[in-house]
């Protein structure tokens, strides 16, 4: 057993492509999300398994939380709506802050790529970041509100 030290996410041409976890006992490898609990963060007690795929030199981490194979479901005191897991079952729970921060992060990488494929001006950077993120923010609210209907 051993404690998630770090847990980053990593990208590839600016869309998300895994995780990289680096662990207290030393170890470091990317995450087999299909494979792994839900819901993993920074200081969890976890037990994992670590495979080196032929001819690389780091390691495939199979991850699961100190007493069961599954995340628990996240507690009270979490602020925020969450995604009804039972709607939403590939998703971790994350509150609507968390998403719209995402989002936002989205919204910046979009337009950075629209700047530098020269579709945009640097005139235009702040308006099509602003319009960008209200877009998917607003996204982000119709959904919650469609769920926590019911």
């Amino acid at each position: 057993m051993t404690t998630i030290t770090k847990l980053e996410q990593q990208f590839k041409e600016g869309k998300p492509s895994g995780y990289k976890v680096n662990l207290a006992d030393g170890s470091w490898g990317y995450l087999v999300e299909k494979d792994s609990d839900k819901g993993l963060k920074e200081g969890d007690t976890v037990n994992y398994s670590a495979e080196t795929p032929n001819g690389k030199s780091y390691k495939k981490l199979t991850i699961h939380k100190e007493g069961g194979s599954q995340s628990a479901p996240p507690s009270q005191s979490q602020s925020g709506s969450t995604i009804n897991q039972a709607k939403f079952p590939l998703q971790s729970f994350k509150s609507v802050q968390e998403l719209k921060v995402e989002a936002s992060i989205r919204a910046l990488e979009f337009t950075i790529g629209a700047f530098t494929s020269e579709k945009i001006d640097d005139k235009q950077i702040a308006d099509f970041q602003k319009r960008a993120t209200i877009i998917l923010w607003n996204d982000i609210d119709e959904i919650f509100s469609e769920t926590n209907k019911g």
